[in-house]
C-alpha cells in the first residue's frame, strides 16, 4: 500500500528521509513501485520533488536524500497505484497555489465512486491526472474557499467534516498543508501479509511526538533520521518506523498543527 510520512516542528529540521531505503522496503516487500514525492515546506512556498518511478532505483530520490532541505513541515508519499496509472500527473503530493501560498495534499486509500458525486463533477476537468486523491484535494480546497475562514480551528472543522464524508467511500488517510498549517486525518488502511492484502483496518496513521526534554537527541531508524531534535516536534507515518514511541491514531482523528504545536484536534 501507499506509505505516508509527515513532520511538524517548532524550528527548521533537516530530516534525512531516505526514500531509496524506505521505498526499497516498500518496493520489494509491499510493492510500492509506482512513484514517490516529498515536499519540504518553506514560507509560503515549498521544495517539491516527485517522480512516477520506483524510489528504490531513482537517482533523483538519492539526490534529494543527499541534499535535504531544512524545514518545519515535511510531507512524503510512496505510491502503490490503485487509481490512475503510474504517471507524474498521478504522483502525490499534489499541489496548487491558493492566495499566494503553496497548498499540498497526499492520500493513502481508495475513494470508490467519488467521481459520481454531484459535488465532484465540476472539478474533474481541472484535474491534471486521473486519481481520486487529486479530485478529493480539489474538492477540499473548494470547501475551504467557501468557508472563507483563516482561523486554524475553523479550517480544521471543514477539513474534518470533509474527511468524514470521504470515509464513506473508502480509506481516507489525508495529509494536507495549506502553506502555514499541517492537517492530518487518520482512517483505516490495508496491510500486506503473507496471505495478501487485508481488508481496511486501523490504524491508518501513527504519531510520534518529541518534547522539550528531547532537545539535542538524535532520532534514527531505517529510512529516516533527524540528527538533532529540537522539540516540540511531531512525526506521522503509515506504519511505525521504529519500535518505540509511536501511538496509533484512532479512526476519525483529525488535527491541525503549526510549527510543532497541535493547534486543534477533534474526532470526526
Amino acid at each position: 500500500m501507499c506509505e505516508l510520512f509527515a513532520m511538524s516542528a517548532a524550528v527548521p529540521h533537516t530530516v534525512r528521509y531516505e526514500l531509496d531505503l524506505f521505498a526499497a522496503e516498500g518496493g520489494e516487500k509491499h510493492r510500492n513501485r509506482d512513484g514517490w514525492g516529498i515536499l519540504f515546506a518553506q514560507d509560503r512556498d515549498a521544495y517539491l520533488f516527485r517522480e512516477p518511478d520506483p524510489a528504490a532505483t531513482s537517482e533523483l530520490s538519492q539526490m534529494v536524500v543527499r541534499n535535504e532541505r531544512p524545514c518545519k513541515h515535511l510531507m512524503a508519499h510512496v505510491r502503490r497505484a490503485s487509481s490512475g496509472e503510474p504517471a507524474l500527473a498521478n504522483t502525490h503530493p499534489f499541489d496548487r497555489v491558493v492566495q499566494g501560498k503553496r497548498n499540498a495534499f497526499a492520500h493513502n486509500g481508495d475513494l470508490a465512486g467519488i467521481e459520481d458525486r454531484g459535488d465532484a463533477h465540476k472539478f474533474i476537468p481541472h484535474r491534471i491526472g486521473e486519481t481520486d486523491s487529486e479530485l478529493a484535494f480539489l474538492m477540499l480546497l473548494d470547501r475551504l474557499r467557501i468557508s472563507g475562514s483563516t482561523d486554524a480551528a475553523a479550517r480544521l472543522d471543514v477539513f474534518a467534516r470533509f474527511a468524514a464524508e470521504m470515509r464513506e467511500l473508502g480509506s481516507a488517510n489525508f495529509l494536507f498543508y495549506d502553506g502555514e498549517h499541517l492537517f492530518v486525518h487518520a482512517d483505516r488502511r490495508r496491510f500486506e501479509t503473507e496471505d495478501g492484502l487485508t481488508e481496511p483496518r486501523e490504524p491508518g496513521l501513527n504519531i510520534r511526538s518529541f518534547g522539550g526534554n528531547n532537545r539535542g537527541d538524535r532520532w534514527q531508524t531505517r529510512g529516516a533520521s533527524i540528527e538533532e531534535v529540537s522539540g516540540p516536534l511531531h512525526l506521522f507515518a503509515s506504519v511505525p518506523l521504529d519500535p518505540e514511541g509511536w501511538s496509533p491514531l484512532p479512526r476519525g482523528t483529525a488535527m491541525v498543527l503549526k510549527d510543532g504545536e497541535i493547534v486543534s484536534q477533534c474526532m470526526s
